[in-house]
């Protein structure tokens, strides 16, 4: 809330200024009226303020379209995940919940975590992952760095350290009593997609990854939108300009391609055969060409991709196919 406050004084500060200025220019050099400077001052401000207005109300409307779920049948319990020891806030929010049905869950003895879009949090995909609940998973739902309550542990933008984050997600869950027996699937939306793949892929601990509107080639993307997503990124602060490291550990492709190259057919079909790909062809963030280059490399069989015409980033109203097709991967 207080960014979206902070963004909303910088562009109202900025239209602010152009507007000053298109008063000075007409009043004090072209000599217009007082009422005719004064309208095109006030219409200038009007055309700079509104849109990105519009846009930030829109946005926390879509972002906000999914209300809090609540049902008696799951257990949800609140943890903190230790990150860095010698910060105060040096921790992850998550919640673990389970199913009260205990012998559902003893049969399926797998924990799936989630990791959630750019500007979600870990409640975002109830939707999502309380039917998984219900089918009797464990599921491990957390806030990124920079997210909902782990806000104060970092920035959002840091995606390696978000990278390290998700390892050390693993290694609590491996070190964890009740859990360390458990098999380990996970499950990412667009930005938590890419932190998934490219922290786990190698990992022979995650055996299945769902990956739902997933990037390909980051630095490529990143540049390549149109001028508004572009113009979101900006503001959200996302670096438009990765380092060679950055964009080698953010490229899902380029993971796929320097592990088929260091593997034998049969090791690579079994790694490869553990990833599911979700994407919709109209997809306008991550354009549908992300889905079709993974694709290129992994060389999934028709079952392990899941396929929409329509839907956008967020798949919207395809979301009972969505739970669907992930539930039939899972029971594989």
């Amino acid at each position: 809330m207080k960014k979206e406050i902070i963004k909303r004084i910088i562009v109202l500060i900025i239209a602010v200024a152009v507007s000053a200025y298109i008063w000075h220019v007409n009043r004090n050099i072209f000599h217009n009226i007082f009422r005719r400077a004064l309208i095109l001052s006030i219409t200038t401000f009007i055309i700079v303020y509104i849109p990105f207005e519009l846009y930030f109300s829109i946005k926390t409307i879509w972002y906000n379209r999914w209300s809090k779920i609540e049902l008696d049948k799951i257990h949800v319990e609140k943890i903190h995940i230790s990150i860095e020891q010698n910060k105060k806030h040096g921790y992850l929010v998550a919640n673990i919940l389970r199913s009260k049905g205990e012998e559902k869950q003893r049969n399926k003895n797998t924990l799936i975590l989630i990791s959630h879009g750019y500007s979600d949090v870990k409640e975002s995909l109830q939707y999502l992952y309380y039917p998984l609940v219900l089918q009797g998973y464990v599921v491990l739902s957390y806030d990124a760095r920079g997210s909902g309550e782990s806000e104060k542990l970092g920035n959002k933008n840091e995606f390696l350290a978000r990278l390290e984050d998700y390892q050390k997600i693993i290694k609590w869950v491996k070190n964890h009593n009740e859990y360390q027996n458990l098999n380990i699937y996970t499950i990412g939306f667009s930005i938590g997609a890419l932190i998934a793949v490219c922290a786990a892929f190698n990992d022979e601990r995650i055996k299945k990854i769902i990956a739902i509107s997933l990037i390909s080639k980051y630095r490529e993307n990143v540049l390549h939108q149109n001028p508004i997503v572009l113009l979101s990124y900006f503001f959200k602060g996302i670096k438009l300009f990765p380092s060679q490291e950055e964009n080698e550990r953010l490229s899902p492709y380029l993971i796929f391609k320097k592990h088929k190259q260091n593997s034998s057919n049969e090791s690579w079909k079994d790694v490869a055969h553990k990833m599911y790909l979700v994407h919709s062809k109209n997809d306008n963030v991550i354009k549908y060409k992300n889905f079709q280059e993974n694709q290129s490399i992994l060389k999934l069989p028709s079952q392990n991709l899941l396929i929409f015409e329509k839907g956008g980033h967020t798949l919207k109203k395809n979301e009972v196919a969505l739970v669907g097709g992930i539930l039939e991967f899972l029971k594989r």
